[in-house]
């Protein structure tokens, strides 16, 4: 199944405002039926995810590990901001995702301390206020990747990422800005905590816009999350409304509908609000 991530949008700069909407959700799983197609077609034991080789048979085994996962690009100059304005963008970047994505504390549903510490102060504010609230609305706990405290547990050390950066200056409401796109792929083996399996993998894709700019000139980059183009994800239950990602160890399909999109293809359609849709290959 496939689920939609609620998107991070953020507007009002000048008045330093951060909106956080909830865009939607989806999300399949396949482990049986892969597990007894590879078994059927001859495939050995070893081929079957295990906790000694948790991407076997996955793309996403020949990703990177972690924050290496994400990619740098040659940081250029770009219209009104420096070769180093572009560097410390995507640096700034790369610690973002890597703090919303891959700090464990976070990841285990506990404080995502790292991802607040990572924010621009007014985003920070605005984030620890939101954390975890009752109304689903404003619940920031959406922002960052967190499986349901208590239920849930990494398999291994390794989460595999895939992950690229660009940048683009842009004019926007009469301020320049610099806007580093990123897409990324992280791929996470987990299990219910305190058991052997089933192992799982559950993927989160992303496509955001990070906005920066200045306040005045010379003075240090400020930076909100914006525009959010895409995102999803999948091996997890749909229809959650606490901000967590829960992981369907369930292995049937629950849920998901329409045709099935290959989770590491680059075609795969939008979801929309409240959506839960197919996929395949996780």
């Amino acid at each position: 199944m496939r689920n939609p991530l609620p998107k991070i949008v953020g507007k009002g700069l000048l008045a330093g405002t951060l909106i956080f909407t909830l865009v939607g959700c989806a999300s399949i799983s396949q482990l049986a039926t892969e597990a007894e197609k590879a078994l059927d077609e001859g495939a050995g034991v070893n081929d079957v995810i295990s906790a000694d080789a948790p991407f076997r048979g996955s793309p996403s085994e020949k990703y990177a590990d972690g924050a290496a996962g994400i990619v740098i690009p040659e940081p250029t100059y770009e219209r009104w901001f420096s070769k180093a304005d572009t560097a410390w963008a995507y640096k700034k970047t790369r610690q973002l995702l890597e703090a919303r994505s891959l700090d464990t504390t976070t990841l285990l549903g506990g404080g995502p301390d790292a991802y607040a510490k990572a924010l621009d102060p007014e985003a920070r504010s605005f984030f620890l206020k939101g954390l975890d609230h009752k109304d689903d609305d404003k619940n920031t706990r959406y922002a960052v990747t967190s499986f349901p405290p208590g239920k849930v547990e990494l398999v291994g050390s390794v989460v595999k990422v895939r992950g690229k950066l660009s940048a683009e200056p842009k004019f926007v409401e009469g301020e320049r800005e610099l806007h580093v796109t990123q897409e990324s792929r992280f791929v996470y083996p987990v299990r219910p905590k305190g058991k052997p399996g089933p192992i799982i993998r559950v993927m989160v894709y992303s496509k955001t816009v990070y906005r920066f700019w200045r306040d005045k000139p010379r003075a240090r980059l400020r930076v909100w999350e914006g525009d959010h183009l895409d995102g999803w994800n999948a091996n997890a239950q749909c229809n959650t409304a606490d901000g967590f990602i829960h992981p369907d160890f369930s292995l049937t399909d629950s849920g998901g509908s329409g045709p099935a999109d290959d989770a590491y293809g680059d075609s795969s359609r939008k979801l929309k609000e409240g959506e839960c849709g197919s996929v395949t290959g996780v």
